[in-house]
């Protein structure tokens, strides 16, 4: 006789007591799906040559998805790691310094050479008259070492003595090519010859060599041909954008091994942004354990109940008040903590969360932009050193940005009003009640997948489980062709909710509001001198502190709350944007926008710069994450600024960037960390945008938003040269 645990039907209907009720017995499903046939639901209803054409490009799209995988992994374990290691050397005028290249019998045509020390800018060449002469000789072996040919020289200039204590050391890199198109390029050796014309004292400078093949020159090319497939998979989801990512990683782990590039282990992780992923994973605990107390329903009610039920002004004082807190505290964490209430509040009026959520994470970065602490791509800006020694500190680049944030949320706030203005594109396409149903049934089937089979118990649970999702698509088959006239009554609606809507524990709820309020205060203060701790730090002792605090047993419940494939996307995303800068993406960006400002003329460099740099940090940053692409950026417009043949002030270029970063992020799904974490948490919740639907609303609102900006700056900064604190 067989040990298995029954379920009988009676038991089925006393667990299952939510607001659905589970129709009698899993064993009557027959009489409704195969006698009664118009309850099948006609979107499902495919062709049989339809049928196979969709199993026929699915095949074709895991096809090529393995085999691109595949082949990255082949050129990944085909080379040895590479971890840099410099050495020290000093060069004088009396003294040259020989370095044997032992590379030149490698199948690589290239070396490149990494030089770390004193080194200046190519337009501070006049301000010193100290020089690295670095030349690639061709040696004959079997003539005493004899010097057959200077193949090729490169000049760089190197910071006069009285500057070394003041200066930062410096990277510079050139690519020699060993000519390995002649015949007789292996019967020689070749060595590199580091001379300096200062007879005053000796250079010192730290070298490191490594070969490359001739399509290093194309890592811009590979780099650009990563992007669009990331782009192309996610816009037609083709695959999970979390899935996508880490495929994309694989793939440019792939083509750096195959430019004998090959990070280690170490240094990817390095790539990751910990300090965002702990601020993430700690504010989505502090959030998770908040649920629990049931105050985001009593929230969402309140507020329905202080609009006295008016959708626009509920929408209205939500995008305001995400805007105002994301100016101080980053916009983030104040979509983890908006989301959650927005879309309880959207189910309570019956809209549909996903366009209001992307109204919101429009407003929270929009108004992130407006101090230095809002948006991340700010934070970097601010944190630069040389920006802080340019005199731009967090009072007026608030006052600076704060203004341009403003006017740019005014002209949002009408832009949206008019996408919205039937209120049509806000409401539910189908009657509330099935799509709560729907909604349900995706939380049985997330509960069913997370039981494993390796349990008998765990197994007779799962099937459980399936049956009511079972019963529950029956049920709101039938709810798609009952409908019953929704209640219009306000006061009706409002006893409702409040009678169903409460808070749920008390002493929980204290014991969170406490915790989160200090760590809210310590986000605030972080930035003062004393405050040696950072965003990240104060959000994971945090939530360690509540979790103790709470005395949570079951903390595989909590932690089942907590967006582990947002999490996991933003590790992915960190290391493919990384490694596309390795590729020399992002500088070919920033040497490009540099090299555009130099041809213009005078009278007109600066408006042509700022336009310039807005749009460039605008379109990119809408399909590059705008961190990395930021960290990259405030370097090439210090170096701008610093240009003494430009002749421009920093303080513009500075706000054309961080309004480019920051509302750029609003342009695709994945251009500000925001957007991700609203769409993770909104997919937690039943309620998953595409990258099209967020693009439809995101992209016009960037170049409204934008435009704003321009003529902003344009006006203070060129019109009333207002450049300066």
């Amino acid at each position: 006789m067989s040990n298995e645990v029954l379920y009988p039907t009676d038991m089925l209907n006393d667990v299952f007591t939510e607001r659905s009720p589970l129709i009698n017995a899993s064993t009557k499903k027959s009489r409704f799906c195969d006698t009664d046939s118009s309850y099948s639901d006609s979107s499902g209803v495919h062709s049989p040559s339809n049928n196979r054409m969709k199993t026929i490009l699915n095949n074709i799209k895991i096809t090529f998805l393995c085999g691109v995988m595949l082949g990255s992994f082949g050129l990944f374990i085909s080379v040895s790691d590479k971890a840099p290691l410099f050495h020290q050397v000093s060069v004088s005028a009396d003294d040259p310094l020989h370095i044997n290249l032992p590379f030149q019998r490698s199948a690589y045509p290239l070396i490149r050479t990494s030089f770390k020390g004193k080194f200046l800018p190519h337009f501070y060449d006049n301000f010193s008259d100290v020089d690295l002469f670095v030349t690639l000789q061709k040696v004959d072996p079997e003539h005493d070492n004899e010097v057959r040919e200077n193949m090729s020289v490169w000049r760089q200039s190197f910071a006069p003595a009285i500057l070394w204590k003041e200066l930062p050391d410096t990277t510079v890199e050139h690519f020699f090519d060993l000519q390995t198109h002649r015949k007789d390029w292996v019967k020689y050796r070749y060595q590199l010859l580091l001379t300096t014309n200062n007879d005053r004292q000796p250079i010192t400078l730290s070298v490191n060599l490594s070969e490359a093949p001739r399509s290093i020159e194309y890592g811009v090319l590979f780099a650009m041909c990563i992007l669009v497939c990331l782009y192309v998979i996610i816009v037609f989801d083709l695959i999970h954008r979390t899935l996508a990512a880490m495929w994309a990683g694989i793939v440019a782990m792939g083509v750096l091994a195959f430019l004998n590039e090959k990070p280690t282990l170490s240094h990817v992780m390095s790539w990751m942004d910990i300090e965002t992923l702990c601020l993430l994973f700690g504010m989505m605990v502090l959030v998770a354990i908040l649920c629990e107390t049931g105050f985001f329903d009593y929230v969402a009610v309140l507020a329905y109940k202080l609009a006295k039920g008016k959708r626009w002004t509920v929408i209205t004082l939500m995008c305001l008040f995400t805007a105002f807190i994301s100016a101080f505290l980053d916009n983030v964490t104040t979509i983890l903590l908006f989301t959650p209430v927005s879309i309880r509040l959207c189910e309570v009026m019956e809209l549909n969360p996903k366009n209001v959520l992307i109204a919101l994470v429009m407003f929270s970065n929009i108004g992130g932009t407006a101090t230095a602490v809002g948006d991340p791509p700010n934070v970097i800006i601010i944190s630069n050193e040389e920006v802080a020694k340019k005199g731009i500190g967090f009072a007026n680049f608030t006052l600076h940005m704060s203004i341009g944030s403003a006017l740019a949320m005014v002209v949002t706030y009408f832009v949206i009003r008019v996408m919205y203005r039937n209120l049509i594109p806000l409401q539910f396409e189908e009657p509330h009640e099935v799509v709560e149903l729907r909604q349900e049934i995706q939380v049985w089937k997330r509960a069913a997948g997370s039981l494993s089979l390796y349990s008998r118990d765990e197994n007779s649970v799962r099937r459980m489980l399936l049956q009511k999702v079972e019963a529950l698509e029956i049920l709101m088959k039938k709810k798609l062709f009952d409908k019953s006239p929704a209640k219009d009554a306000y006061e009706a609606s409002l006893l409702e909710l409040q009678k169903k809507y409460r808070i749920q524990n008390w002493p929980l709820l204290i014991k969170t509001g406490i915790v989160m309020f200090a760590v809210i205060m310590l986000f605030f203060l972080h930035s003062i001198p004393f405050m040696n701790i950072s965003l990240g730090w104060i959000a994971l002792i945090g939530a360690i502190f509540l979790l103790v605090l709470a005395d949570v047993n079951e903390i595989e419940h909590i932690f089942a709350r907590v967006e582990w494939t947002t999490l996991v996307f933003f590790a992915a995303l960190f290391a493919v944007m990384e490694a596309l800068n390795e590729l020399g993406l992002l500088k070919f960006i920033g040497t490009l926008t540099e090299n555009f400002i130099k041809d213009i003329p005078e009278d007109s460099r600066l408006a042509v710069s700022i336009i310039l740099i807005l749009w460039v940090s605008a379109i990119a940053s809408s399909f590059i994450d705008n961190i990395p692409f930021t960290t990259v950026m405030i370097k090439i417009v210090l170096q701008i600024a610093d240009n003494p043949e430009l002749n421009l002030p920093l303080q513009p270029l500075v706000w054309a960037l961080a309004f480019g970063a920051c509302f750029g992020g609003n342009g695709t799904l994945i251009g500000a960390s925001a957007n991700v974490v609203c769409a993770g948490v909104a997919e937690q919740h039943g309620f998953r945008f595409t990258f099209m639907e967020f693009f439809k609303i995101g992209f016009p609102i960037m170049l409204v938003s934008t435009t704003v900006a321009m003529f902003y700056l344009l006006v203070c900064h060129v019109g009333f040269e207002w450049n300066y604190s």
